[in-house]
């Protein structure tokens, strides 16, 4: 009775999820910096700062990285992507898109557990996107001079559709996103880290790499993982790609 139950519940979430249109409302996307967590330095007891505390607390002149995360939300790969790029100096910003109350995970399952993708990314990607780019804008306005755009699995899609004017932008074991030539971000430096035998990214039909994308730096593995740092060479072509020592 229970894994009937359960099944049923998956197939009731991804009916909600499927159909789901986000609130696009200034309401909601220009509050989502207030959603999301803040650090400048790592720690085991490390809950984040405020957005208010992070402004009093943070280096401005240090990068600070915006990362966007997964399907399932923040998990492991956000905290060693946390620890990560706090160890290079830098400052970090976690979002959260499912406290916005209308969102939740947008897929069940892993790689030996039967995976489901069950979101709409029709009308999910433009409210993600959306407020990545206010993100962006806050830190902007408040003095923060460099910006990385960071995001692993579905959001790895999301800094790939970024239209503002940030420094960089890493994408973090997602397939490329194919664009029109007339909305190819030129401006936008990346660097792509993905692996060729990413067990959730088997689709016949995905392209795993851009092949004409401008400002592009291509760091792809065959390790079968689909973790943000799944092949040990990524780390240091992170730092190179950074102009970090």
């Amino acid at each position: 009775m229970t894994k009937y139950l359960l099944t049923l519940l998956i197939a009731w979430c991804s009916s909600l999820a499927w159909a789901q249109n986000y609130d696009m409302s200034d309401g909601v996307i220009k509050t989502s910096h207030l959603r999301s967590a803040y650090f400048v330095k790592d720690s085991f007891f490390n809950f984040g700062l405020s957005f208010e505390d992070f402004l009093t607390s943070a280096d401005k002149t240090k990068p600070v990285v915006v990362h966007s995360h997964g399907c399932s939300g923040k998990g492991g790969n956000e905290q060693l992507l946390r620890s990560f790029y706090l160890g290079l100096g830098f400052n970090f910003v976690m979002l959260d898109f499912h406290k916005r109350g209308d969102a939740g995970p947008s897929c069940s399952g892993g790689p030996n557990s039967g995976f489901q993708y069950f979101s709409n990314l029709k009308t999910r990607l433009p409210a993600r996107v959306a407020e990545l780019m206010n993100h962006v804008d806050v830190l902007r306005s408040n003095g923060f001079t460099t910006i990385y755009a960071t995001g692993h699995s579905e959001g790895g899609m999301v800094v790939q559709l970024i239209k503002r004017d940030v420094d960089a932008a890493i994408v973090h074991s997602m397939s490329c996103i194919p664009l029109r030539d007339d909305v190819e971000p030129s401006h936008l430096r990346l660097l792509h880290l993905v692996s060729l035998n990413d067990p959730l990214l088997v689709r016949p039909d995905i392209r795993h790499v851009c092949t004409h994308r401008q400002n592009y730096t291509l760091a792809v593995s065959t390790v079968p993982s689909h973790g943000a740092l799944a092949d040990p060479s990524w780390p240091s072509k992170i730092k190179e790609f950074l102009g970090k020592d």
